[in-house]
């Protein structure tokens, strides 16, 4: 179903929707166990299971420097440099996620990883793979600067001001009573709701449904590998690339018209438990680099039942969201890798997995341009 595949393709391919919104969830939720300390993408050894709750205040830009319970790995005890950074874990991941290297004539050497913008704690620590290919490159090379973003007050303030109504009507005048009280039933069951997003428009609500979505799949944006790797990068100064900007994702978020804004939101809402189950489908097949079965979810989710009416203009909506959202971001994706690959850059890229696949995709582009993309191979 296209409501479906609406929702569920964000969470491979746009990561501003869990930066706009992971400061608002932290924010509304009743029980403190489910946050993350930002320290702990520097060192697993030194920190807490995230899982468990935070006892102290703890500066985010600063290591935290207790002693981790025994069940916590130590990354120096290991063989392995899959341990040095991201969440503790209580046994080792055995994940295979999509990856690609290309070199160039001119020295390049970049490799390509597919994200998914949130995951389960079982995908740390990474594989020596990613942690090796990240170490080795000069720069890290993302959709944009996430961490700097939450980090930003001022911009935030600026981007909150797109997603809500500043006319004194609330959310409750645009959309009927049914919808609205599904939506406000699914944000108080996952402890998301606060009376201030009363003032905040369909697409914001949209996507406080799909942070509420993910919980449920299990998967945590704070542990996206895209916001673990940036987390590292800051730590350790590496040069950090943005390919795109926060400004042209929020186009992409807050430009569309009205009635495709409440179709996303009833899609979020009445397609809610298919997304879940979507969702939970796309992370294991993530886990395992199988970009087919990844985008074939999505294929599946595309077709429309009989009873599901979409107009011409809504299906036109739809498709132009879609080209804007994938097809003309890869344009820039693509031309943004071939110059680093013509300029000798060594780079570890990461994007939204479904933005590799496909005839528009990354990997097409990067072979149309005389390239060899060879797949990673994990031990």
């Amino acid at each position: 179903m296209l409501k479906k595949l609406l929702g569920v393709v964000i969470s491979l391919s746009l990561c501003l929707v869990f930066a706009a919104c992971t400061e608002k969830e932290s924010s509304s939720k009743a029980d403190s166990s489910s946050k993350t300390d930002s320290s702990s993408v520097v060192d697993s050894s030194s920190v807490a299971d995230s899982s468990q709750p935070d006892s102290s205040q703890t500066d985010s830009s600063e290591p935290d420097s207790s002693e981790p319970e025994s069940s916590v790995p130590d990354s120096s005890d290991s063989e392995s440099s899959g341990g040095s950074f991201g969440p503790p874990v209580k046994e080792e991941a055995k994940i295979t996620p999509p990856m690609w290297k290309v070199e160039s004539e001119s020295g390049a050497v970049i490799y390509f990883l597919g994200s998914m913008h949130a995951l389960a704690q079982d995908s740390y620590p990474l594989p020596d793979e990613i942690i090796d290919a990240f170490n080795n490159s000069d720069s890290l090379a993302v959709e944009c600067d996430i961490v700097a973003y939450a980090s930003d007050m001022d911009k935030q303030m600026e981007s909150i001001m797109n997603f809500m109504y500043i006319d004194g009507t609330t959310i409750k005048d645009h959309i009927d009573a049914e919808l609205y009280d599904s939506a406000k039933a699914i944000l108080e069951d996952a402890g998301l709701y606060n009376e201030a997003y009363e003032v905040y428009n369909t697409i914001m609500w949209s996507s406080l449904i799909d942070m509420a979505m993910m919980e449920d799949a299990g998967l945590n944006s704070d542990l996206g590998i895209d916001n673990q790797l940036l987390k590292k990068a800051h730590g350790e100064g590496k040069d950090i690339i943005e390919i795109e900007t926060i400004e042209m994702q929020e186009a992409i978020l807050y430009g569309q018209p009205e009635e495709f804004n409440l179709y996303m939101l009833e899609g979020s809402v009445y397609y809610y438990e298919d997304q879940v189950a979507v969702l939970k489908d796309m992370y294991e097949a993530w886990k395992i680099g199988d970009l087919d079965a990844i985008m074939a979810t999505d294929e599946e989710s595309e077709e429309i039942p009989e009873e599901e009416e979409i107009s011409d203009e809504l299906l036109a909506m739809i498709e132009d969201y879609n080209y804007k959202l994938m097809d003309e971001r890869n344009v820039g994706m693509i031309d943004k890798a071939v110059e680093m690959l013509e300029n000798g850059d060594k780079v570890f890229y990461v994007v939204g997995a479904a933005h590799y696949y496909g005839d528009t995709g990354i990997l097409k582009g990067l072979e149309d341009a005389g390239y060899t993309v060879e797949p990673v191979v994990f031990d």
